[in-house]
């Protein structure tokens, strides 16, 4: 099948294959605080490193949104703060977030509890 497929009619029409975003997953060990922007990976899988770590997140923009691991190995939170500097929730080991952008502001859909092997 190909890459991409043009549909001139308007129809719409399932999926018939995984859509892949390229750059969409990210997994690290921070040495610091971490900025990131619009172009940032949307999934991130993060180890703190050793200390809790500041995770920044870009200027609101609709739509945008990005899900937050923390991998680390050691009661070490990231801390998501918005481009202000004002917390948005706080992740601690063992646990992930989403955090979603609407055009005024960062909200965070919920913390969940996950076993990373």
């Amino acid at each position: 099948m190909a890459a991409h497929e043009t549909h001139n009619t308007g129809a719409r029409r399932p999926l018939t294959y995984q859509v892949v975003f390229a750059g969409s997953v990210y997994v690290g060990t921070l040495a610091g605080n971490v900025t990131l922007t619009n172009k940032s990976a949307q999934y991130l899988k993060l180890d703190p490193g050793g200390s809790a770590r500041d995770v920044t997140l870009p200027a609101v923009e609709d739509g945008l949104f990005f899900e937050i691991v923390n991998a680390a190995d050691a009661a070490e939170d990231l801390v998501v703060k918005n481009d202000a500097g004002s917390v948005v929730v706080t992740i601690s080991q063992n646990e992930k977030a989403t955090v979603r952008s609407s055009t005024s502001a960062w909200v965070h859909t919920g913390i969940v509890g996950i076993a990373l092997s």
